[in-house]
């Protein structure tokens, strides 16, 4: 097996195992609904490390099967809807990589696509779907507003990893 390819299933497995106990770990915050102020924020994070460090690939697979790990964990979020949730993640990871020449654009119109796909997808979601209302209200909330905040705050931590370990890590 070639050099790049360890490095890739490397990276990339490691990242997914951090995704997956941050969505774990992120279920005991005593801060109900809102710890995914928390968790969002490490998991967008990992999406962007992922890309940086591994490729559009490692990135991309990580952005789909982390929505599996949040259903996993415990999070409440409808299976249908897991597809949409495993789109967003790649609309945030293809824009970044599309734009890395520009770091901070790639990050922000990620950010942008990536919240507006979620929130008109859950609205959509929703009118199609029989959801109980106490339900329907909190994966409303969930996926409008918060979505492009764990996403610009995961951007900025992403940042500042990626800063950290271009100075030690081989891309």
């Amino acid at each position: 097996m070639k050099n790049t390819n360890v490095r890739f299933l490397t990276r990339t497995g490691i990242l997914l195992a951090l995704t997956l106990l941050f969505q774990f770990f992120g279920r005991y915050i005593p801060l109900g609904p809102n710890s995914s102020f928390i968790v969002g924020p490490f998991v967008n994070a990992t999406l962007i490390i992922a890309t940086t460090f591994a490729g559009i690939w490692s990135g991309t697979a990580i952005a789909i099967l982390a929505p599996f790990g949040a259903v996993l964990t415990g999070a409440a979020v409808p299976l249908p809807f897991v597809p949409f949730i495993a789109t967003g993640n790649f609309i945030f990871v293809l824009f970044y990589y599309l734009l890395k020449k520009n770091r901070l654009l790639g990050l922000a119109t990620g950010s942008l696509l990536k919240f507006g796909f979620l929130f008109a997808s859950i609205a959509a979601f929703l009118n199609l779907s029989k959801v109980p209302s106490k339900l329907a209200a909190a994966l409303y909330f969930t996926f409008s507003w918060p979505q492009l905040v764990t996403a610009v705050l995961g951007s900025i931590l992403s940042l500042i990893v990626i800063k950290a370990l271009e100075k030690t890590v081989k891309i």
